[in-house]
């Protein structure tokens, strides 16, 4: 079953002034995966100082990656620029698992992580999982905090990565 999502704007605050602009969140599409992976890895770069792309074999097929039954990949823009990305997958019939969620540095804090968190969770109620997990580096703080304000609820802490997992009300 494919996942046929309609496209949303919603609105986001961007700036000292509070100036309003539009921000489309839409399903990935061909023409934008390079961008899309720029800015995934623009933020791993941004964030640990070096990319390993051993650890990232998804990333060179996303289209094939993401376009499995049961995956989702979105991307938002705001006025055409792509500033957030963000996917399930799916781990089991009932369960699907947050990956990918990066916004680009300039848009951070402004509820856009947020926003495609929602996303996301709606369209993995969409294909009917119950629970959603994901995991997040320890020492990454406002992913943590973003995770843990959405109900999201810790797991455990394998010495890395902090992991968490919410029940969906479907």
């Amino acid at each position: 079953m494919k996942v046929i999502v309609e496209r949303k704007v919603t609105f986001v605050k961007i700036g000292r002034n509070e100036q309003i602009l539009p921000l489309e969140i839409r399903p990935l599409h061909k023409e934008v995966v390079d961008e899309a992976r720029d800015l995934i890895l623009a933020g791993f770069l941004e964030r640990f100082g070096f990319i390993d792309h051993s650890l990232n074999p998804d990333l060179n097929d996303m289209m094939g990656t993401y376009g499995k039954e049961g995956h989702m990949f979105f991307v938002a823009f705001v006025d055409g620029e792509l500033i957030a990305t963000g996917a399930v997958t799916k781990e089991d019939h009932r369960v699907g698992r947050i990956e990918r969620m990066s916004v680009k540095g300039s848009y951070r804090r402004k509820g856009i992580g947020q926003r495609m968190l929602a996303k996301l969770e709606d369209s993995a109620r969409a294909c009917k999982y119950e629970s959603l997990v994901l995991e997040t580096n320890n020492s990454w703080e406002s992913a943590i905090r973003l995770y843990t304000t959405n109900g999201y609820r810790f797991v455990s802490d394998d010495g890395r990565r902090c992991h968490f997992e919410k029940r969906l009300q479907v």
